[in-house]
């Protein structure tokens, strides 16, 4: 079973470098080193495809797929998901944002995991604190930051069938439901949230 992880940046678009979502700690240009981090802790996985803004790799150790800005809006995010699976060859694809990292043995726990999903949402943990955060367990929805999803699960219901109005995780999690997708929340799998305010929870 290959597994694809897909990371979606605009770290390296000159046009938002000085830029921050003001409910994280650092500008969007400040990601470039996280990417390189997330990287580095993933060679593990069959494949690293990064999609959006951000250079390639002279080391070989990702494949850049470049997506402009279009939009300046989170729907950047979902097309460069939608364009990176595109690129992906894996039979499950990880998608995570440029702010969250898979855990320690996120691969291989996952090649053995057991039970029936199509999409399944890792315990998400503060980067500093290691705290548990919110990835949408209690809410019935999807917490989009980094998740799992089998191709089929992906190719049923593509990353740009919703275009969000502000949100796009709730709203997806509706339509993944609607169209007879099991989405399964577990501990056992571990993402990161690097960027974490220090007093988040």
């Amino acid at each position: 079973m290959k597994i694809s992880l897909i990371i979606n940046t605009a770290a390296g678009d000159p046009r938002v470098a000085g830029e921050r979502n003001p409910w994280r700690r650092h500008t969007y240009g400040d990601r470039v080193e996280m990417v390189h981090k997330i990287v580095a802790e993933c060679s593990d996985f069959d494949e690293i495809i990064v999609a959006g803004v951000f250079e390639p790799s002279a080391e070989g150790l990702y494949t850049s797929v470049q997506i402009p800005q279009q939009y300046g809006d989170r729907r950047d995010a979902l097309l460069q998901r939608e364009i990176g699976a595109r690129h992906a060859t894996g039979d499950i694809l990880i998608f995570s944002h440029d702010d969250h990292t898979p855990g320690e043995d996120f691969a291989d726990t996952l090649q053995d995991w057991k039970g029936k999903w199509d999409i399944l949402v890792p315990k998400r943990v503060h980067g500093i604190t290691g705290e548990e955060l919110n990835n949408g367990k209690a809410a019935g929805y999807m917490g989009g930051h980094t998740l799992c999803m089998k191709r089929e699960a992906w190719a049923a219901v593509p990353w740009v069938t919703a275009i969000p109005p502000r949100s796009w995780d709730i709203p997806m999690t509706r339509i993944w439901l609607e169209a007879g997708l099991k989405i399964v929340w577990t501990d056992d799998l571990i993402s990161v949230d690097l960027e974490a305010q220090e007093d988040e929870r």
